[in-house]
C-alpha cells in the first residue's frame, strides 16, 4: 500500500485498485469505453481483524478484475478505493468520510468489524450512500437506528448464528454454560443474546469473562470459567487469534467443558493458532473450506487462479457484498443515492457463492437465510462438517 500524504489530508490508509480498464467488446484488447463506477471499502487491513480484512480486500480485487475483463457493468468499469479501518471504529468513521467526500464513491463495502460498520453508518446515511455490510453484528441492520435505510447485510445475522450455536450446545446435553466474549459491540451484544436464550433452552449461565480482541494471554479468564465448572463454554469473538488463545488457555488450566464458537473461528488462523487444543471444538460457520459446498469450491477456484487461495470466512462474505452491489448496479449503472438504495431493496434471489440466496426488501435489510450456516467440529487441525 502506498503511504504518502497529500495537502488535503491523510491518504496513508488509501490504495487505488487497478480496475479502470475493461476488455473491448471485440475481445481484441483493452479499452475504457464508459465512465468508471467508483465504490469504496472499509477493510481491517491491520489490527486484530486483519485476517478478515485482507482476505476481503483480495477477494473483491480479484472479482472486480474479472468483472472488468468481461466488460464491466454495461461497459462501465468498476474502480474500488480501499481504506484501512485498522480494526478501529474511529478509523472506520474517518474512512467513510474520506471515501465519500474525496472520492465520490456511490457505495461502500464493509466494515470488517461490526463496530466499524456501526461507526460508519451514520456518516453514510447523512450522505445518502449505501453500505453493504459483510459482518454479522446483530444491531447493524436494526430499525432502531436512524441509518437503517442505508445499511444492507449480506450474511446471516448474529442472532441466528448465536441461536443455532446455543441450541446445539443444549442439544448436546449441556445444562450449564459460561461465556467468553470480546470487549466490543459484537462481543457484548452476543453475550446478551446467549444470556437470554440459555434459560429458554434449559441451560444456566454460570460465569462470564471478557477480553480485548488483541489479548494474547487469557489464562485468567479461562481459569475463572473453569472454576464455575460449566458443561459448555460459548466463545463469542470475531477474532480467530483471540479464540485460539482461549482454546490454548482452556487446555492449559484444565477447563473440561465443551467449546462452542461462531463464524469468526472459521479461519485457518484459528486452526493454526489453537493447534491440538482446538480439537473437539464445535462451531457454526458461514463457510467450510475443508469441505466446501459447490458454490464455495467455485469461488476457491477463482481466488486460487487469481493468486490468493482462500483461508477463511472473509472471502465468501466479501464476495457476497460485491455481487449484491453489482446486481443493483446492473439495474442502472449510473444510480446513486436514493435510486441505488431502492435498487438494492428490490433485489431477491441473488445467487452468491455461499449457500442460500440474498433477498432484500424495503422493510428487511438482512439478506441471507439461516440455511446458509454450516455446523462443524475441529478434528486434527481441520473443520469437519457435521450434518
Amino acid at each position: 500500500m502506498t503511504r504518502s500524504k497529500r495537502s488535503f489530508g491523510y491518504w496513508t490508509k488509501l490504495s487505488w485498485i487497478a480496475g479502470a480498464s475493461l476488455l473491448a467488446a471485440t475481445g481484441a484488447g483493452w479499452a475504457q469505453t464508459k465512465a468508471p463506477i467508483k465504490i469504496g471499502s472499509l477493510w481491517s487491513l491491520t489490527g486484530p481483524a486483519a485476517p478478515f480484512g485482507i482476505a476481503e480486500r483480495d477477494t473483491v480485487d480479484i472479482l472486480i478484475n474479472n468483472i472488468n475483463k468481461e466488460g464491466g457493468i454495461d461497459g462501465h468499469p468498476l474502480q474500488v478505493v480501499n481504506y484501512d479501518e485498522a480494526s478501529n471504529p474511529i478509523e472506520a468513521a474517518r474512512g467513510a468520510t474520506q471515501l465519500i467526500q474525496q472520492h465520490g464513491v456511490v457505495a461502500i463495502l464493509g466494515g470488517s468489524t461490526g463496530s466499524g460498520a456501526l461507526a460508519a453508518a451514520p456518516i453514510l446515511a447523512r450522505n445518502n450512500v449505501p453500505l453493504i455490510s459483510p459482518n454479522s453484528t446483530a444491531t447493524t441492520t436494526s430499525k432502531q437506528h436512524a441509518f437503517f435505510p442505508w445499511i444492507f447485510r449480506v450474511v446471516v445475522g448474529d442472532n441466528d448464528i448465536l441461536k443455532t450455536m446455543t441450541e446445539q450446545a443444549a442439544a448436546s446435553g449441556a445444562k450449564s454454560i459460561a461465556l467468553f466474549y470480546q470487549e466490543d459491540a459484537y462481543g457484548q451484544e452476543g453475550a446478551k443474546v446467549i444470556e437470554r436464550l440459555a434459560p429458554e433452552l434449559g441451560m444456566k449461565v454460570v460465569a462470564t469473562a471478557a477480553s480485548p480482541t488483541n489479548a494474547t494471554d487469557v489464562a485468567s479468564q479461562a481459569t475463572k470459567l473453569r472454576n464455575a465448572n460449566p458443561d459448555a463454554v460459548a466463545i463469542v469473538t470475531s477474532s480467530p487469534v483471540l479464540a485460539a488463545a482461549f482454546a490454548r488457555a482452556s487446555n492449559q488450566v484444565g477447563l473440561k467443558a465443551s467449546l462452542w464458537g461462531g463464524v469468526g473461528l472459521g479461519q485457518k488462523a484459528f486452526l493454526d493458532g489453537a493447534g491440538p487444543a482446538g480439537n473437539g471444538l464445535r462451531a457454526v460457520l458461514l463457510a467450510n473450506w475443508d469441505d466446501p459446498s459447490p458454490g464455495l469450491a467455485r469461488l476457491g477456484k477463482v481466488l486460487t487462479e487469481g493468486g490468493k487461495p482462500p483461508i477463511g470466512v472473509g472471502e465468501p462474505i466479501a464476495s457476497s457484498a460485491l455481487l449484491v452491489l453489482v446486481e443493483a448496479l446492473k439495474k442502472d449503472p449510473m444510480a446513486k443515492g436514493e435510486a441505488l438504495r431502492k435498487n438494492l431493496e428490490s433485489l431477491c434471489g441473488v445467487k452468491v457463492y455461499s449457500e442460500g440466496e440474498i433477498c432484500f426488501s424495503a422493510e428487511d435489510h438482512d439478506g441471507a437465510p439461516a440455511e446458509a450456516l454450516v455446523s462443524v467440529v475441529v478434528e486434527n487441525g481441520k473443520f469437519k462438517t457435521v450434518k
